[in-house]
């Protein structure tokens, strides 16, 4: 009987697991933006706020030529050896690839995301 119970309890325990991985994913929250095509882009210097792991800060995006020619974050609060690595690669690889939607940074995604979002807000604003 005793057996039988810790047989039920473990199933019990492996059933509640597997179902909490079945809840709405965070994709479903996804922003979306009008950007227009790489090439397109009105020439200017925009700037919108990032939100950090530890605060907000500020992202620059340069176009020029209709493409974004630079990336700039800010004074901000990220820890060196987590966000700031996401600052130090990501701006370079969204100069790169002409797009805000670079792979985010391990172990940085917070960081990584209030950059992609605020360079986003920033095409955004180029495209209209």
């Amino acid at each position: 009987m005793k057996r039988q119970i810790i047989a039920i309890s473990i199933l019990l325990a492996a059933g509640m697991t597997i179902l909490s991985g079945c809840g709405a994913s965070n994709t479903d929250t996804k922003e979306t933006y009008e950007i227009g095509e790489a090439g397109t882009w009105t020439d200017g210097t925009y700037t919108e706020t990032a939100k950090g792991k530890n605060g907000s800060f500020d992202v620059t995006v340069v176009i020029e030529n209709g493409t974004i020619s630079s990336v700039t974050v800010g004074d901000n609060k990220e820890t060196p050896d987590r966000g700031g690595i996401a600052i130090d690669q990501l701006p370079g690889q969204i100069v790169e690839e002409q797009s805000y939607e670079a792979d985010v940074v391990s172990g940085a995604t917070v960081t990584s995301n209030g950059i992609k979002d605020a360079v986003a807000r920033c095409l955004e604003k180029a495209s209209q």
